[in-house]
């Protein structure tokens, strides 16, 4: 009778013995499973950072008149092409780019970069709202085309060896010159500034503003250790 009792006592113990362990072992891979997936998930996360949205500045309007700006998204994407910072009004993009370098300086030590002043200005309007001349819409086919159509104008704030390799690039793509002058007195280095204008596709046209902005110092200081403060950023 004890001997019957000692083997289902064995049995018993082996049947919750095996139990244990096979709970265990379900537990542990279950666990596996989880880290693993934890860890694919961080890997996915680092290979595929995350793009940042533009950030939003604050705009006072005084004018009773001022409209919503037609086209923000369409302006902070362009002037995300030129490294500068989008002023939308409503049919007007403002684009401004700050030099970086070099460091514009006055005679009493200001450095003059702060203002945007001294960086590049480019502004479009829609060619369609002129509705004259070669600007005029015939059929919807035709305005639906034009509707990225821009005029633009603006200026380029340049020290001496800039001038000319910046129109060359200008005459590449028959932009039209409309003044060389000087702003301010004292300045050092020296800086001139080229206006201009031109009419074409918003996104061809902020292309080749790109392109004249690189026979610049403009960016410089974006990277690197030595950087030039500036109302743009640091």
């Amino acid at each position: 009778m004890e001997n019957k009792f000692s083997k289902n006592m064995v049995i018993a113990t082996m049947a919750i013995v095996g139990t244990l362990l096979l709970v265990s072992t379900i537990i542990n891979n279950s666990s596996s499973s989880n880290m693993l997936s934890v860890n694919a998930q961080a890997q996915q996360q680092q290979q595929s950072p995350k793009t940042e949205a533009p950030e939003k500045g604050t705009v006072f309007v005084f004018n009773e008149k001022s409209r919503p700006a037609n086209e923000p998204e369409k302006c902070a994407a362009l002037a995300s092409v030129v490294k500068g910072k989008a002023v939308p009004d409503y049919n007007l993009c403002d684009i401004v780019v700050y030099r970086q370098a070099p460091p514009i300086v006055r005679n009493d030590g200001m450095v003059m970069n702060n203002f945007s002043g001294i960086g590049h200005y480019i502004e479009m309007v829609p060619a369609v709202i002129n509705d004259t001349g070669q600007f005029a819409s015939t059929n919807a086919s035709n305005s639906t085309q034009q509707n990225n159509q821009k005029v633009a104008f603006g200026e380029w704030a340049l020290i001496d060896p800039e001038v000319v390799p910046a129109q060359q690039i200008m005459q590449k793509y028959n932009w039209t010159q409309t003044a060389l002058h000087h702003h301010l007195l004292n300045e050092s280095p020296k800086i001139l500034f080229l206006h201009w204008s031109v009419t074409g596709d918003a996104n061809e046209l902020i292309k080749q503003a790109k392109e004249i902005i690189m026979q610049t110092a403009t960016y410089q200081n974006l990277t690197g250790n030595t950087r030039t403060p500036t109302s743009g950023g640091p």
